[in-house]
């Protein structure tokens, strides 16, 4: 039964899973207390509340890995129904809405480009992330599981695919230097983790929990699962006692979920929360990390466990394409939500962004789930079943989701039908459905968090 479980659920992730021009240039003359990928011309933060623009899941694609479209690239979208050649145009509409927001900060909550391949790295970090450090806008980064040492990485050139280069994590690191890595207030040894300054009391502990060394090219397997290492979390218990002497608020952030989003995620789909999430989230809340910035699953959602915050923010490439500002002003840290408007895309006539991306959600989710159930279920009942599923998962996508009582019926009315052809796809359907349509606390979209004080310095 789990096993069933969590295949149907892969599917529906998966569904999900939606050149060169001039860039401005800085050149940071960094020096020992220089915050991370900020140049001379930084934005002035003394005195002012911490603002912070955070984007995940932005899966960059270099539109020359699409030397020409065909069915090698039909294929793969077909199974991983991301918005992947509408890509470069929602990034370029993000980062025009961020510079207009002016934030301090920017943060990258993993899944930088499609899968990992370098001359994707180069392009996010050459023609989107190099303006705002350009206007003096912080960056910071961390790998998602697409990221680093990728075996999917490929160009798709008609029926065939090849392999292009993608980077080790060293090189990861090296290429976004200038975006965390080059300025660190520490590094962990064993991982692509490093704690950043971002203002004078507040830290982020920028946490890598993916596991790119298990990646099989002979099987062609990318780990989508992520785990953070015993000598990792004794990074994390070292720099939060340092953060504490020193009166230093520390946030995080880190691709995987640190608590669970929907009751069920972690029985149908554990890959996307970290390992043994619950000590996880109760180290980081024990070692007073209050709120943690996390991406992997595409929804747009928080959820709360045990004093820690997980700030989860849905895909660029998604529906609904959202991003989020944070402000930190003293305790209070307030949390907005805005979607993409599609400003570089030509839509269909009378299509919103939100409209196109839904009903593309939508169409591939429902034929995914139609060609999963059993063949004995009749037609009518497969795509009943199907659209049921696709409505309640575009409903967590979007977060503050509230099931609808015609929702209720219809859920239990087809899980009775089904019930007569397969009493297990019937428990699978109904308790999925339900619980991706049942919003958990807090607030996704929109919220004030009141925080502890700052730790009294040592």
């Amino acid at each position: 039964m789990k096993r069933t479980i969590y295949y149907f659920m892969l599917a529906v992730v998966l569904t999900f899973s939606v050149t060169a021009v001039s860039v401005f240039m800085a050149v940071a003359n960094a020096n020992e207390n220089s915050a991370v990928g900020v140049n001379n011309n930084k934005v002035e933060t003394e005195g002012k509340p911490l603002r912070i623009a955070v984007i995940s899941d932005v899966h960059i694609m270099a539109p020359e890995l699409l030397v020409s479209e065909g069915k090698a690239f039909n294929a793969y979208v077909s199974s991983d129904r991301k918005m992947l050649k509408e890509s470069t145009a929602l990034m370029e509409e993000a980062v025009e809405r961020i510079i207009a927001e002016r934030p301090q900060w920017v943060f990258v909550c993993g899944d930088l480009t499609k899968d990992g391949e370098t001359v994707s790295h180069l392009l996010l970090r050459d023609r989107y992330l190099a303006r705002f450090r350009a206007l003096g806008i912080g960056v910071l980064v961390i790998p998602g599981n697409h990221d680093v040492d990728n075996p999917h990485a490929v160009e798709f050139d008609g029926s065939k695919t090849r392999r292009v280069p993608t980077p080790k994590a060293n090189e990861f690191a090296s290429i976004y230097d200038d975006y965390g890595y080059g300025h660190a207030v520490a590094r962990d040894t064993s991982s692509l983790s490093y704690v950043a300054q971002v203002s004078d009391d507040v830290r982020v502990l920028c946490l890598d929990a993916c596991e790119y060394e298990n990646n099989d090219y002979a099987r062609n397997i990318c780990v989508t699962a992520g785990r953070l290492k015993a000598s990792t979390l004794e990074f994390i218990r070292q720099q939060a006692a340092d953060a504490r002497a020193k009166g230093i608020r520390l946030l995080a952030m880190m691709h995987h979920g640190a608590v669970e989003h929907w009751r069920w995620q972690s029985r149908a789909m554990s890959e996307y929360l970290v390992d043994d999430w619950k000590s996880v989230s109760s180290l980081l809340a024990d070692e007073g990390i209050e709120v943690v910035f996390t991406g992997h699953f595409h929804a747009h959602d928080i959820a709360f466990r045990r004093g820690l915050y997980d700030i989860e923010t849905g895909s660029l490439v998604s529906y609904p394409s959202p991003m989020r500002m944070v402000t930190l002003d003293g305790n209070q840290l307030t949390v907005t939500s805005s979607l993409l408007r599609g400003d570089h895309l030509t839509l269909p006539e009378g299509k919103t962004l939100e409209d196109y991306s839904a009903e593309y959600a939508r169409v591939g989710i429902s034929n995914i789930i139609a060609r999963m159930l059993p063949k004995n279920v009749p037609d009518d009942i497969r795509s009943e079943a199907s659209a049921i599923v696709a409505d309640a998962y575009v409903a967590h996508l979007a977060g503050d989701e509230a099931m609808p009582s015609s929702a209720k019926r219809q859920i239990k009315a087809t899980a009775r039908k089904l019930r007569r052809h397969t009493w297990k796809y019937s428990y699978i359907f109904s308790h999925v459905s339900r619980n991706l349509y049942t919003d958990t606390e807090p607030q996704d979209r929109d919220i004030t968090i009141s925080l502890s004080p700052l730790p009294a310095r040592r």
